[in-house]
């Protein structure tokens, strides 16, 4: 898949909810706080791997993940909580005999451990890896052992694809879990296969939950069906789906599991041939809280951007509070029709909301 642009310098500054998520620096390698982290044993209970054995083989290491950033433009972040380092953690571009993936990682300090905020961490580095470096899946190895992380993992988005074995892990353990982001797939479906079929199961499900994609509860197979025959069809549309990785999928993308979740980037043409909308955007009910929508939108994004797309709009039924979910992906409202949407069960506004594709604000 085509990646577009790389995000501006700018760009790799992350916020969060409750962290700023910023690129590590030399004078962080030479912190004895944030290295204390990475020499600290109680930081590595549930892990394979032991800590660094002193200071400075640490800030080595850390010099060496700075000049990752230096290189390759991407790399761990400093997470600071109100100006104050508290972990790190994030996205590395790494190889596995041959195949490069982008490793997920975070250390949090001692006084921090349990608050939730590895979870925000990764979350945001999954959805920041899905937008700018789609080309590259996310992986975590984490042992069988590390509950809390294998939590934190699902939570950000990434599904078990099997183990993972490595020559220095220690005789007579489980073997290292291997956990993937989705696969993103960018293609046509054809009418009457199986994969058709997953789409119209997975809208008819969404819609089924309540889910704000078209349709009220209840509505006929039939008109979903044929709705989705005029998106597939549509001449300036292209179909973007996410698949649970599968132990293959690292090596051979094409190979993938189950549809999580799909959506449609819609050029406008014309005088606004630089403008796209987003339509139908829709993960699996049953996986919800797996920070799969984040990493729909982002491959999303990614699409539109490598289709030369400068902005892109969304539209959503208003009273839902999608505009939150809207927000963290950096949209802002730039249209309102109060009751503009008739339902059997009342009006409601139809909201639009924008932003561009560069990453920078709209103005």
């Amino acid at each position: 898949m085509p990646t577009g642009p790389r995000p501006p310098r700018a760009v790799t500054t992350v916020h969060t909810e409750r962290l700023t998520l910023r690129p590590l620096t030399a004078h962080d390698a030479d912190d004895e706080r944030i290295l204390g982290w990475h020499t600290d044993p109680s930081g590595y209970e549930l892990t394979y791997e032991p800590p660094f054995p002193d200071l400075t083989t640490a800030s080595q290491h850390l010099h060496a993940w700075v000049r990752r950033w230096e290189i390759q433009g991407i790399g761990y972040w400093i997470a600071e909580q109100n100006g104050r380092p508290v972990g790190i953690g994030g996205v590395d571009e790494l190889q596995h005999e041959g195949t490069r993936y982008l490793n997920l990682s975070y250390r949090l300090d001692p006084t921090v451990r349990g608050s939730g905020l590895g979870r925000e961490m990764t979350r945001a580095a999954t959805s920041f890896a899905a937008e700018w470096w789609p080309d590259l899946p996310v992986v975590a190895r984490i042992a069988p052992r590390n509950t809390p992380s294998l939590r934190t993992a699902y939570r950000a988005g990434l599904t078990d694809a099997g183990t993972w074995w490595r020559p220095h892990e220690p005789a007579g353990n489980e073997m290292t879990r291997h956990l993937q982001t989705p696969v993103v797939r960018v293609d046509g479906v054809q009418v009457g296969t199986s994969e058709y079929n997953e789409l119209l199961d997975l809208w008819c499900a969404v819609i089924e939950t309540g889910g704000s994609v078209g349709f009220e509860r209840g509505a006929p197979r039939g008109a979903v069906k044929r709705t989705l025959d005029l998106h597939l069809d549509g001449p300036t549309t292209t179909l973007v789906r996410l698949h649970a990785a599968t132990p293959a999928s690292l090596e051979n993308p094409s190979v993938a599991g189950e549809l999580l979740g799909f959506g449609f980037v819609v050029g406008l043409g014309s005088v606004a041939r630089h403008r796209c909308t987003l339509k139908r955007v829709m993960t699996d009910p049953q996986h919800r809280g797996a920070n799969l929508g984040r990493l729909l939108m982002g491959a999303l994004h990614a699409t539109a951007r490598a289709n030369d797309y400068e902005l892109v709009q969304i539209s959503y039924r208003g009273g839902t509070g999608l505009e939150k979910f809207y927000e963290k992906c950096g949209y802002v409202e730039t249209g309102r029709v109060p009751g503009g949407l008739r339902f059997s069960f009342g009006d409601r506004d139809d909201v639009d909301m924008t932003r561009r594709l560069d990453g920078q604000p709209l103005r």
